[in-house]
C-alpha cells in the first residue's frame, strides 16, 4: 500500500533517520504559512492597540506610576517581538529556513538588542518616577549608568552565544590587556570610585546647590560615572571630576533644608539710639519680599567698632542662589530708612596734627618712616638742619 504524495513528503527521513521536511511546499502549506504570518501581524497590532488604550493621557497633576512607566516602554517591543517570532517560527516549522540559519540568528540578534534597549529605558523611567514621587527615595543617577552598562554587557554575551563566536583567544590575553587598561584608565577608575563614595556619603543629588573650596557655586545638573555637571549662577555649565569632589570640601547649601540664613552687617554712628536701629532693621526685613517669615529675622548688637556701633541682621531666604539679590534689597531699604530717620552711617576718618617746636620756629612735617635714617653719620636730621653756632662775642686773646 502506497502513501499519498503529500504524506510521503512529510515522512521522508534525513541521513540521521529523523523525519525531515521537503524544500518545496504544497499550496495548502503556503496558505497555512501565510495565515500564521498574518495572524502574527494581527496579534502584534492588537498588543500595540491595547497598550495605547491603556496609556490614555493623564491629568497634568497626576503622577506616573511604576506600572505605567514599564508599559510605556514594553508594549512596542512586545508587538515587534510577536511579529518577528511568528515569522521566524513559522518559516522554521515548514522547513523554509533552518534553526541555525542566517535569518534566524539575525532575528534573535534584533530581539536581543530591542529588549536590551527597552530594559535600559525602563530602568531610566523607574529612576525618574522614584525621584519624582513624594516618598524619600534617594536614587543617584549613577545607578542608571551602572544599569545601562549591565544591560549592554548582557546583550553582548547573548549575541556572542547566538552567533557561536569564539572568544577564547581574547580571554587568553585578558590578563595583559587588563593591566594595560588599568594603567591607562587610572583617572577614570578614580572618578568612578569617587562617584560611588559621593553617593553612599549622600553628599548631594541633582537640584542641590553646592559650594566648593575654590569658591565656585552652582546647581548640580547631572551625576555621571566620571564627573558631575554643575550649572553656575552665570548660566555656565562646569564639569567637575568626581575624584576632585571626593577629595575636597563640598558644602551642600540646600541640605537638610533649601532655605539658608544671610548675615547683613549694619553700622551706626556713636550716639545713635540702638533700639531705633534694631526697629528699622526688623521692619525692613519683615517687609522685604525675598525674606522668609519663618524662621523670623533678628538683629544682634555685634560690637563697639573703632568708629561705629556694629549690628548684624540675620534673615532667611528661600534659595541660596538669591543671596546677593536679597542682600542688595536689604541694603537699599536700610539706607533709605536711615536717611529718613537722620541716622548717620560712619566711615573711617584720619586726623593730621601739626606740631610747633617753639615760638617763632619753622613748622615742619616729617613724612619719613620712623626707622628711616634721618641724617648722615648718625646725627639727627633736625640737628643737621640747624646752622652752626657763632663764636662767643668778647675780646679776642690778642687783645
Amino acid at each position: 500500500m502506497s502513501l499519498p504524495t503529500h504524506q510521503w513528503r512529510w515522512l521522508q527521513l534525513d541521513g540521521a533517520g529523523q523525519p525531515a521536511l521537503s524544500a518545496s511546499l504544497l499550496e495548502w502549506e503556503w496558505l497555512l504559512l501565510s495565515l500564521i504570518i498574518v495572524g502574527s501581524y494581527l496579534l502584534a497590532r492588537l498588543v500595540h492597540w491595547a497598550g495605547r488604550r491603556y496609556l490614555r493621557p493623564l491629568d497634568e497633576d497626576a503622577p506616573t506610576t511604576f506600572g505605567r512607566a514599564a508599559v510605556e516602554e514594553i508594549y512596542t517591543p512586545l508587538a515587534i517581538s510577536i511579529l518577528l517570532i511568528g515569522i521566524s517560527v513559522s518559516l522554521q516549522a515548514f522547513g523554509v529556513v533552518e534553526a541555525e540559519s542566517l535569518l534566524s540568528n539575525a532575528v534573535a540578534t534584533a530581539l536581543t538588542v530591542l529588549w536590551a534597549r527597552a530594559a535600559i529605558r525602563i530602568g531610566s523611567r523607574w529612576l525618574e518616577v522614584a525621584n519624582g514621587s513624594e516618598n524619600s527615595y534617594e536614587f543617584a543617577p549613577i545607578f542608571q549608568n551602572f544599569w545601562t552598562i549591565g544591560m549592554v554587557a548582557v546583550a553582548a554575551l547573548v549575541i556572542v552565544s547566538i552567533w557561536n563566536l569564539q572568544v577564547t583567544p581574547f580571554l587568553a590575553s585578558a590578563g595583559v590587556l587588563g593591566i594595560v587598561i588599568g594603567f591607562a584608565a587610572q583617572d577614570a577608575i578614580s572618578n568612578l570610585i569617587g562617584g560611588i563614595a559621593l553617593y553612599f556619603d549622600n553628599t548631594y543629588k541633582p537640584g542641590d546647590v553646592i559650594l566648593l573650596e575654590e569658591g565656585m557655586r552652582g546647581t548640580v545638573i547631572d551625576i555621571g560615572i566620571r564627573s558631575t555637571t554643575v550649572l553656575t549662577p552665570e548660566n555656565t555649565m562646569v564639569t567637575v571630576p568626581n575624584a576632585v569632589l571626593n577629595s575636597t570640601q563640598v558644602v551642600n547649601q540646600t541640605a537638610p533644608r533649601r532655605h539658608i540664613r544671610i548675615d547683613v552687617p549694619i553700622t551706626a554712628a556713636y550716639g545713635t539710639d540702638y533700639e531705633t536701629v534694631e526697629r528699622i532693621a526688623m521692619e525692613v526685613a519683615e517687609d522685604a519680599p525675598m525674606i522668609r517669615d519663618s524662621p523670623r529675622p533678628r538683629v544682634l548688637f555685634d560690637e563697639f567698632g573703632d568708629s561705629a556701633l556694629v549690628f548684624e541682621l540675620q534673615a532667611y531666604i528661600t534659595h541660596p542662589l538669591t543671596e546677593k539679590r536679597a542682600i542688595d534689597q536689604l541694603n537699599r531699604r536700610i539706607y533709605d530708612r536711615f536717611a529718613d530717620a537722620g541716622i548717620t552711617i560712619p566711615f573711617p576718618q584720619r586726623e593730621l596734627s601739626f606740631l610747633e617746636e617753639s615760638a617763632g620756629a619753622d613748622q615742619r612735617l616729617d613724612f619719613r618712616e620712623p626707622d628711616e635714617p634721618t641724617g648722615g653719620r648718625g646725627e639727627r636730621a633736625d640737628e643737621a638742619d640747624q646752622p652752626a653756632e657763632s663764636p662767643p662775642s668778647g675780646p679776642s686773646p690778642d687783645e
